[in-house]
C-alpha cells in the first residue's frame, strides 16, 4: 500500500440526528472496532472533519489508539477556522484539544461559506481509499453525500448504522 491507499475518512452523523435511544457506548464501540480492522488491513493515516459527534469521537479513538499503534496519525480537516465558534462550550474545548494533539491540521478557509463543508468532505475522499461513515443511510445531508462521493470515487465503504446500537 502506498499514498492514499493508507489513508482511511471517518464520517458521520451529528449528535442531533442520531436516535435518541442510542447506546453510545455501542455505537463507539463498533467505530472503534471498524478503525482497528483499517489498522490491521494497512491503513495508516485517518482524517475526520471534526465535526460534532462521530467526527469528534473518532478523533479521540484514534488518539487513544496511538498510544498502541504510534505509526498511525490523524488529520484533522476543518472547512474553515470558525467551524466550532458557535458550539457549546464543551464540543469547543474537546475540538481544540483534539486538533493540539493532531499530526496534522489542514484548513480550507478563514470563514464560512455555504458548501464548505462539501468540498472539505471531497478533499477527504479523494485522498482516501477507505470510507468508514455512521449513518443510518435514510437521512440527507453532509455524511449521505460523502457516502455517495466516495462510491462514485470506487472507495470500501463501512456503514455502521446507528439505529443497530440502540
Amino acid at each position: 500500500m502506498s499514498g492514499k491507499d493508507k489513508v482511511c475518512t471517518i464520517s458521520g452523523l451529528r449528535p442531533h440526528k442520531l436516535p435518541m435511544e442510542l447506546n453510545l457506548a455501542l455505537l463507539l464501540n463498533k467505530l472503534e472496532y471498524e478503525i482497528r480492522k483499517s489498522i490491521f488491513l494497512g491503513f495508516t493515516t485517518f482524517q475526520t472533519g471534526m465535526a460534532m459527534g462521530v467526527d469528534i469521537w473518532a478523533a479521540e479513538i484514534i488518539l487513544k489508539l496511538k498510544e498502541k499503534f504510534p505509526d498511525i496519525r490523524l488529520i484533522c480537516y476543518l472547512p474553515c477556522e470558525t467551524q466550532a465558534d458557535r458550539w457549546l462550550v464543551d464540543w469547543r474545548e474537546e475540538y481544540i484539544n483534539i486538533l493540539t494533539k493532531a499530526d496534522e491540521v489542514i484548513c480550507l478557509q478563514m470563514n464560512y461559506t455555504t458548501g464548505c463543508m462539501q468540498r472539505r468532505n471531497q478533499k477527504m475522499i479523494d485522498s482516501s481509499s477507505r470510507l468508514i461513515a455512521v449513518h443510518d443511510l435514510s437521512s440527507s445531508g453532509g455524511t449521505a453525500q460523502t457516502i455517495y462521493y466516495a462510491r462514485k470515487q470506487g472507495l470500501d465503504v463501512v456503514i455502521i448504522n446507528p439505529y443497530e446500537c440502540m
